[in-house]
């Protein structure tokens, strides 16, 4: 096996200063972040199941042992040699049988550093999914600089032991300036799928992509044990980290979670924090895990339809109360505000669609020129008109943004920000930027409406249109507020179609899937077309109260009930 070369990881830690494992007595330092949940990395051994050991609070990360008839399969290989040779020496009191087999669940330093130590008897294949080396060479070369300085920041690696309480997700990094990172690159990758027979024991490796594009889960089918890596733990999901990321796709982490459930387990043995025992339990656990993700996401993308911006959105976005109290959505490692940000800029990008951000003033003109307000004791609304006067256009819409903040119907304030943005579009050269400033003075005058202007569908645009596709778009127009007492299965049918499409409705989620579970209190049949239309909304509730009327649309369970299911969809 051929050592990766990562001496610029070493070289960047020694730059942050040392930080070694804490000493959980001396903290207390921010309550915010919790006694009790502390306790969830405390340093121990757990046998799982038979012959499945997880050795937590050795590092940021677990480390997991699979006892085979003649060898070991290790999971994850903390972050350094040391924390893996102390980790090492604990699974040699309890077998002494040769490491055979080495597994990545992606691609964290904090899960593959140690690996050097595991493989150091002979050279165990190790397995993982094929984007990993993408991510491995990314992550140590392309933008090595800054994300190892945003990750000293993150993670409060310069700090002091007693600053330290946890790290959310595991009691602390143990990735320093003392360490030493064993990373070796995969010898064996997949990109789907791969079943493997290591002795006796069977194991299916499946992409799951969630909190990296190269996750994966382990799957012991005999032993009804499921290694999840960081698509589970015991906090809100990290879906943004502030060290920065690709984007993580929220949906795509909501499916991964589906196929976990779907395996049925009795032991969820997660990357980070500490197993979970017994099917309910587990069933209990990711059900309110992926429910609390599809929830942010619904909701953050209902609202940008409506056109509202990042910071408005985040103050509307607070999970239903049946979520906000699970032990599993409590935000000591991810953050919704962060989230519902991260949200907006995948599937929009950075411009949250506020002109003034288009071309804003150098940090330190802007605090130059507030520095002269105070000084000279002018109000904002004389500012602003004098910006406009004398052509200063961004900082009059910088001002007029600052008055429309305090009071969104000052007339006045509209007109500064219209007239300045008018004025300033003829300085723009990109034909973008210039008709975006122009539309928008135009919306502040009163004078257009983009929304009436707007192209609306058509009833032939419908036809062409998968009926798959009209139902994804489905779940993020959910009024989260309309349906949080509500659980009710829906099944669709179609004269037309075999495919049926299933939504359960559990309080502010909606969860689409493919197939009948035979326990819908509502089952609709109609034709494509008549159900394409009613979503989009070219048909009136008059219109579909007649078509029930007709049967039309076939209703078991009651057509009022179809009725109420549709009004879950407005506003």
């Amino acid at each position: 096996m051929k050592l990766l070369s990562i001496l610029i990881f070493i070289l960047f830690f020694v730059s942050c200063g040392e930080q070694s494992e804490i000493n959980f007595s001396n903290t207390g330092i921010n309550e915010g972040l919790s006694e009790e949940h502390r306790n969830e990395f405390r340093r121990d051994i757990i046998e799982v199941t038979e012959g499945v050991y997880s050795a937590i609070g050795f590092g940021l990360a677990n480390s997991i042992m699979i006892e085979t008839s003649d060898g070991l399969v290790i999971v994850d290989t903390l972050g350094s040699e040391e924390r893996a040779t102390e980790v090492l020496e604990e699974f040699r009191k309890i077998s002494s049988k040769p490491i055979k087999g080495i597994i990545y669940t992606h691609n964290h330093l904090d899960h593959i550093g140690g690996t050097t130590i595991f493989a150091q008897e002979g050279e165990p294949e190790i397995y993982a999914q094929e984007n990993i080396l993408y991510n491995i060479d990314n992550i140590s070369t392309t933008i090595r600089p800054i994300i190892f300085e945003r990750s000293a920041r993150q993670f409060g690696i310069p700090l002091s032991e007693d600053k330290i309480v946890h790290q959310g997700i595991g009691g602390f990094l143990e990735i320093n300036a003392g360490s030493t990172i064993g990373l070796l690159r995969p010898t064996i990758t997949f990109n789907d799928k791969l079943d493997l027979k290591i002795d006796n024991l069977e194991i299916e490796l499946a992409h799951v992509p969630g909190e990296t594009d190269d996750h994966l889960y382990v799957w012991l089918p005999d032993r009804k044990a499921v290694m999840v890596g960081d698509n589970f733990y015991r906090t809100f999901a990290n879906l943004y980290a502030i060290r920065g990321t690709k984007f993580r796709n929220p949906m795509e982490w909501v499916h991964s979670i589906d196929k976990i459930r779907e395996l049925d387990a009795e032991y969820l043995i997660p990357s980070h924090s500490r197993p979970i025992v017994g099917k309910k339990n587990i069933a209990k656990a990711l059900q309110d895990y992926r429910d609390g993700i599809q929830f942010v996401h619904d909701q953050t993308i209902r609202h940008i339809n409506k056109g509202l911006m990042p910071d408005e959105i985040v103050k509307l976005i607070k999970l239903p109360p049946h979520l906000a109290s699970s032990p599993y959505l409590q935000e000591f490692y991810g953050s919704i505000s962060s989230y519902v940000r991260s949200v907006f800029s995948g599937y929009i990008g950075w411009f949250s669609g506020n002109i003034t951000e288009l071309h804003p003033l150098d940090n330190t003109l802007k605090a130059q020129k507030i520095r002269e307000l105070a000084e000279r004791s002018i109000s904002l609304n004389d500012a602003a008109k004098s910006a406009l006067k004398n052509g200063e256009f961004q900082w009059a819409m910088e001002l007029a943004d600052i008055l429309l903040a305090l009071n969104p119907e000052d007339e006045d304030s509209k007109k500064i920000k219209a007239q300045a943005a008018e004025s300033f579009s003829y300085t723009q050269s990109a034909s973008n930027d210039y008709y975006y400033y122009q539309t928008v003075a135009g919306e502040l005058r009163g004078e257009i409406d983009v929304y009436t202007n707007s192209n609306k569908v058509t009833p032939a645009q419908l036809y062409g249109t998968p009926m798959k596709t009209i139902f994804n778009s489905i779940p993020v127009n959910l009024n989260a507020e309309k349906s949080l007492e509500v659980d009710k299965k829906v099944l669709f049918t179609f004269t037309d179609l075999e495919q049926v499409f299933r939504i359960h409705i559990r309080r502010g989620v909606a969860e689409l899937t493919y197939i009948s579970q035979n326990d819908e209190e509502l089952v609709i049949k109609t034709d494509q077309q008549s159900l394409k239309e009613i979503f989009a909304g070219l048909k009136s509730v008059p219109s579909i109260s007649l078509m029930l009327a007709k049967n039309e649309i076939e209703v078991e369970g009651g057509k009022i009930e179809f009725l109420k299911f549709l009004s879950l969809f407005q506003g």
